[in-house]
């Protein structure tokens, strides 16, 4: 059962070329434009957990949680109730196919650095910044299922999804500099989720404390919650 609700995940992912392709090629356009800013000898390795969290945003956002919200309106996941599968399953199953997709962007995005810009990787603790990738990650996608099973209609749920989406990079700081926010707006992006899985992420990446301030357990917080959420509210129509 566990193989078969990947083989659909990866199915539902593959089926959408043009969210597979914004979700991995998005980063890498990011990447490119940032690197022109950079001054002479400067290497866009620091940028690596940003371009990430985008990419991981728009995989459960753009992909699951829409694919989700589509498969309830027309009625598709009816099946899976007559099936041992359960929301546990389809989460879990979810998160595991996606994985994949992240990692291979990860490797190829670090791969680019090193060839086009001269990044070292000496001395990075991969263990961890692959482990906070994953939570990360999976923090992500429990607030994507949450919304795309969280209104009774499976189209304003898509809808929703959506908005939830663009909110997050907009207001979440991956979008617009924060510099060039208003106050008020800085401070609403720095408590949000993609503020919360860049800190770490940069920490756990750059070697430093990824429990200095907050955002560690904020990260456990929101991905404790939602996860609760999103079992609860999840609807197979």
């Amino acid at each position: 059962m566990i193989l078969g609700m990947i083989k659909y995940h990866l199915l539902v992912l593959i089926r959408e070329p043009l969210n597979l392709f914004f979700g991995l090629g998005l980063p890498f356009l990011n990447l490119f434009i940032m690197s022109s800013n950079l001054e002479y000898g400067e290497t866009p390795d620091a940028y690596l957990p940003a371009l990430l969290i985008v990419a991981a945003i728009v995989l459960c956002f753009t992909d699951s949680a829409a694919s989700h919200a589509y498969a309830r309106q027309i009625k598709f996941l009816r099946r899976l109730r007559m099936t041992p599968a359960t929301p546990n399953v389809y989460i879990f199953t979810g998160i595991l196919s996606r994985l994949g997709a992240l990692f291979a962007l990860t490797v190829t995005l670090t791969a680019v650095m090193v060839i086009f810009f001269d990044v070292s990787l000496s001395g990075r603790n991969w263990p961890l910044f692959l482990a906070i990738l994953i939570l990360t990650f999976i923090m992500f996608y429990l607030i994507s299922m949450f919304v795309a099973n969280a209104l009774k209609g499976a189209k304003n749920s898509q809808n929703l999804a959506y908005v939830v989406f663009f909110l997050l990079l907009i207001l979440g700081g991956l979008m617009l500099p924060l510099g060039a926010m208003p106050d008020v707006l800085q401070t609403i992006a720095n408590n949000l989720p993609p503020m919360f899985a860049i800190n770490i992420l940069q920490s756990a990446w750059m070697g430093t404390d990824i429990f200095y301030g907050h955002s560690f357990i904020a990260v456990a917080v929101i991905t404790v919650v939602f996860a609760l959420l999103s079992i609860k509210f999840f609807k197979f129509e």
